[in-house]
């Protein structure tokens, strides 16, 4: 699965892809490439193709994992433990970056029961809102 962010002029702010396992019911990897520092509109687009993968695809799992010290590894952080996921673990040495420097990655898990379940503790909605990109966006309605 695959879709791009999109600002309100129609220019290419970012790049998701979920890699999915259909015989697991999960999500087996994230691809998620954000091409201007501070995308306010890519985060925003983030949060909802994740909704998605659970709300609107019914995945059970998303496994993921992120080179550490990468920016995005803050906001993984942020999403398990707003959302009920894990820190699976780190691997030493695990990957190598195009410098041929050897890095750790760190590893994550948040399961579809998890996340719905904070989503209602927060009392967050998913309203369709038809924008220019026709994307889910979230609102706090109370409802």
């Amino acid at each position: 699965m695959q879709m791009v962010s999109v600002d309100k002029d129609n220019n290419v702010v970012g790049y998701l892809c979920a890699y999915t396992d259909r015989q697991s019911n999960k999500v087996s990897g994230i691809a998620a490439i954000n091409f201007y520092d501070l995308s306010i509109t890519f985060s925003k687009d983030f949060y909802i193709f994740l909704s998605d993968l659970f709300t609107k695809y019914n995945f059970n799992k998303i496994e993921w994992r992120v080179v550490i010290g990468n920016p995005a590894e803050k906001m993984y952080d942020r999403i398990v433990s707003k959302y009920g996921g894990n820190i699976i673990g780190i691997q030493r040495q695990s990957t190598m970056l195009q410098d041929r420097t050897l890095c750790d990655e760190k590893f994550y898990e948040l399961f579809r029961e998890d996340y719905i379940k904070n989503v209602n503790r927060r009392n967050i909605c998913y309203e369709k809102i038809h924008s220019r990109n026709g994307l889910w966006s979230e609102c706090v309605c109370g409802c």
